[in-house]
């Protein structure tokens, strides 16, 4: 078949065949062409109208394509479906291609290996990750190569993988084979919940030695040697995708697990930090995001999910927020200042791919002159919260005011268009601006001198196509013409002539708009490089400004909503003064939230039983207490009058359940998979929050799962529980457990109706309300109704007096006496409460086992006495 194609359609199957897992966009004059599965699948992906090339054969093969100035737009679209994209570019000018145009793959295109103008989103990172497994556990490498972020770190089993994985925005994750393949299913996992593209690794992907040396120097240390490994791979990965992107790449930097809290991705969901379990619903880091940058926008998600757990680096992040509360004026002129802040990071890696021009240099500089100004408004601060900044690279001045000196203010969005440089900035360019602007009357002038120096008054200067500018005399004065004047072509009434110097300047003229924009691409490619030669300074001068933006941002909300600064601690006491959950206060009119007090003193205190009504807010206030918690070693000011926190070295939750039927697991199951990660990963210094444990199960196994948590928690483990639950039975720990105390959330009965009160107060809840919520919820009368007649019979006894169960009694039936049996006393069986006590072992019985027999037991008797 090969045989019968043209040599560019060939050109295009061998680019297939080296990348066949990707579309693959072969440019062709002003277009980028798809063709055969591919044109078919970019037809249907990017709404494209589907034809054929050669239509009159046979076999016509089927064909798509873009223009190619509109090619990002495109590319973001394949990117955000999940495609990887092969571009294949013309290598040379066809118009000076001796035969087949050479073309070449210069790039990649991967949800892992994107440009910002390739990204869906703007803001948000965009991981590539590595995974190698080895016998001691997981080395997991990730490379932002929009930002040139390159971080990872070595963990010890797959529930520390996914947690690590949780706080990345895993777009690709690099996989091998034999011995370093994942054999835990933690990766498979991770790509089926985050929709990443999962690509196999190539063996050249792991050695190190193809790397350049400059490169390597990025690398982390050689033990352990597989997170190096996995480092490495990503690196070759980048370099055979988008090369030019290594430059982009900053040194290799650990996660520092050991200095960050602890957030199992169950709490980043409970909490909804960063996903609503509501379609439309809020969290807390759109809450918080405020921030004029998008370098600040990212921070925000690191700190949010990485809260420190070192006091003294906290304080030092609290500094900087409580210096732009108390000065409410700097703090607006400084978010004014950042307001419109290009993404420094984003750019670097815009010019460093290529796929820039001169206004992408004016957004650096832009950059560096927002942070000058607003690091000379922090000079004015009151507080030296902000003094690391006047130790940011100065130089970056120099390069924005070349740039600003450089360019035009307002340069066309692509460099081929030239009117991007400055006059009196290169001398060439304003001669070749002049000649364009001025070519024709420099012809008139040259003619006007001919003119004088020959005295032939009918001599012009005309063009054609074919021999360019002459100098045309009439045959009647054709023997006045100068030697130097050199005959070019001689018609029926006069004679065609050139100069050297008429050459001169036709060449100048017709090549004076050529020139400018070779000169003005040249100028800019110097300053492209220039700019790219200091990507190091301005990745800093990025982090800077994010560091300025967060903190302005956090101080913001603080000021707007009343929110305080926590006063932190290594001890274990926790106590909130009128503390607020931000989600659902912001959701609601103002003062209409009602706040709580909660206090755990960690000592004589560490365990609260929460018991009371559904919807009367146990939820809330046990997510609120977390997030203050979070927010203040996030190095946030709280939504709390007052708050004194021991730092915490994880957050766990067990809140709600769903099935994972992919997973074959019920809701019970994921709920017991979940609160046995948290007892077997929690800490004396942990905070634990437990919503309604056992409920997937019967009642009894449910209360028996809750009691022996309850109990393992406190004596194994000592930890800070909030322990919400249904079950009443619970509200009895207090008598057996220490440090163990009930609360419950008050409501009030009013006409019939049920009033929450949303208020926390010492004690156990008297009963649930359940069916005066049901009742809210819209169940009908009849429902409601029968409902209260089962619960009266429950809360009675068991059975009637003929032993009937009374759930059956109400609707207007009475229960019918038995009539007596005359061979009872032949068929009676052997005394029931002695054969249960005989098979009986105390020594095993839990205290909620116990319980439960004492009261079946003695209602057994009472049965038989009735009866």
């Amino acid at each position: 078949m090969a045989d019968a194609l043209t040599p560019s359609m060939q050109q295009y199957l061998k680019a297939k065949a080296e990348y066949p897992d990707c579309l693959v966009l072969f440019r062709m004059g002003d277009f980028y062409e798809l063709f055969f599965e591919d044109a078919v699948d970019a037809a249907q992906l990017l709404d494209l109208t589907l034809t054929s090339r050669n239509k009159e054969a046979p076999n016509p093969i089927p064909m798509a394509g873009v223009p190619y100035h509109a090619v990002q737009g495109y590319l973001s679209r394949l990117v955000e479906a999940g495609r990887k994209v092969a571009i294949v570019e013309q290598m040379e000018d066809p118009k000076l291609a001796k035969g087949l145009v050479k073309r070449e793959v210069v790039r990649v295109v991967t949800p892992g290996v994107a440009l910002d103008s390739e990204l869906g989103d703007r803001v948000t990172a965009n991981h590539l990750v590595s995974v190698i497994q080895d016998n001691r556990g997981f080395a997991i490498a990730a490379l932002d190569a929009s930002t040139g972020e390159f971080q990872g770190d070595f963990v010890l089993d797959s529930n520390d993988l996914l947690t690590v994985m949780g706080k990345l925005v895993v777009k690709e994750v690099l996989t091998s084979s034999g011995n370093f393949q994942d054999s835990s299913g933690a990766v498979d996992q991770l790509i089926a919940e985050s929709g990443a593209v999962e690509t196999a690794l190539q063996l050249r992907d792991l050695d190190e030695e193809l790397l350049d040396e400059e490169v390597q120097r990025l690398l982390p240390p050689p033990t352990p040697p597989t997170l190096r490994i996995a480092a490495v791979s990503l690196l070759n990965y980048l370099s055979r995708t988008h090369k030019a992107l290594l430059a982009m790449v900053r040194p290799f930097s650990l996660l520092s697990l050991d200095t960050a809290m602890l957030l199992p991705s169950t709490t980043i969901r409970n909490l909804e930090l960063l996903h609503s379990s509501s379609q439309h619903g809020a969290t807390l880091f759109g809450y918080l995001n405020k921030t004029k940058t998008s370098m600040g926008a990212r921070l925000l998600r690191t700190w949010l999910l990485a809260p420190l757990t070192n006091r003294s680096a906290i304080e030092e992040r609290l500094n900087r927020v409580e210096a732009l509360v108390n000065e409410p004026t700097l703090r607006e002129n400084v978010r004014a200042i950042l307001s419109n802040t290009p993404d420094l990071e984003r750019l670097l890696t815009k010019l460093a791919g290529g796929n820039c021009s001169a206004r992408d240099l004016n957004s650096i500089a832009r950059g560096i002159r927002t942070f000058e100004k607003a690091q000379e408004a922090l000079a004015k601060c009151q507080s030296d919260a902000f003094r690391k900044l006047a130790n940011w690279p100065q130089d970056l001045v120099d390069l924005a005011q070349g740039i600003e000196a450089t360019f035009e203010e307002d340069p066309p969005a692509t460099t081929r268009e030239g009117a991007m440089v400055r006059r009196q900035v290169v001398r060439e360019l304003d001669e070749a601006l002049d000649m364009a602007q001025n070519g024709r009357q420099y012809i008139a002038n040259y003619e006007a001198k001919q003119k004088e120096l020959t005295g032939i008054s009918t001599l012009k200067v005309r063009y054609n196509k074919v021999f360019g500018f002459t100098i045309e005399v009439s045959k009647s004065q054709a023997s006045k013409a100068p030697d130097y004047f050199v005959r070019r072509q001689t018609l029926v009434n006069a004679e065609r002539y050139t100069t050297t110097e008429l050459s001169e300047l036709e060449n100048m003229v017709l090549t004076a708009q050529e020139r400018l924009i070779d000169i003005q691409q040249q100028v800019f490619e110097d300053w492209r490089q220039k700019v790219l030669a200091s990507t190091s300074k301005i990745q800093e001068l990025a982090q800077l400004l994010a560091n300025i933006d967060l903190p302005a941002c956090l101080a913001e909300i603080a000021h707007t909503n009343g929110w305080c600064r926590p006063e932190l601690h290594t001890g274990s006491h926790l106590s909130i003064i009128e503390g607020r959950h931000p989600i659902v206060e912001a959701s609601l009119q103002r003062g209409a939230f009602v706040p709580n007090d909660f206090e755990l003193d960690g000592w004589n205190c560490t365990l609260t039983i929460i018991t009371g009504p559904n919807m009367s807010g146990k939820s809330t206030i046990m997510r609120q207490v977390a997030l203050i918690v979070l927010l203040a070693q996030m190095g946030s000011f709280v939504p709390a009058k007052q708050a004194k926190i021991g730092i915490a070295d994880a957050i766990f939750t067990r809140v709600g359940a769903m099935d994972d039927l992919a997973a074959g697991k019920s809701t019970f199951m994921v709920e017991m998979s979940e609160a046995a990660e948290m007892l077997n990963r929690s800490t004396a210094r942990s905070l634990v929050i437990l919503d309604e444990i056992g409920r997937g199960t019967s009642t009894f196994d449910g209360v028996a799962i809750a009691w022996a948590m309850a109990e393992f928690i406190q004596e194994k483990i000592g930890c800070r529980t909030l322990f919400a639950t249904h079950y009443h039975e619970l509200t009895d720990l207090v008598r057996s457990v220490p440090r163990t105390r009930n609360c419950s959330v008050a409501v009030k009965e009013w006409g019939g109706e049920v009033l929450f009160l949303r208020k926390l107060v010492e004690g156990p809840a008297s009963k649930s309300y359940g069916i005066q919520v049901a009742r809210l919820a819209g169940l009908p009368d009849e429902i409601i109704t029968r409902a209260k007649e089962v619960l009266a019979n429950l809360e009675s006894t068991e059975l009637d007096a003929v032993g009937r169960p009374r759930l059956a009694m109400g609707r207007g039936k009475t229960a019918n006496s038995g009539q007596l049996d005359l061979f009872a006393a032949f068929n009676e069986a052997p005394d029931p409460i002695i054969s249960q006590l005989s098979g009986m072992n105390p020594d095993k019985l839990t205290p909620i086992e116990a319980l439960q027999i004492l009261t079946d037991l003695v209602q057994e008797a009472r049965r038989k006495t009735q009866s």
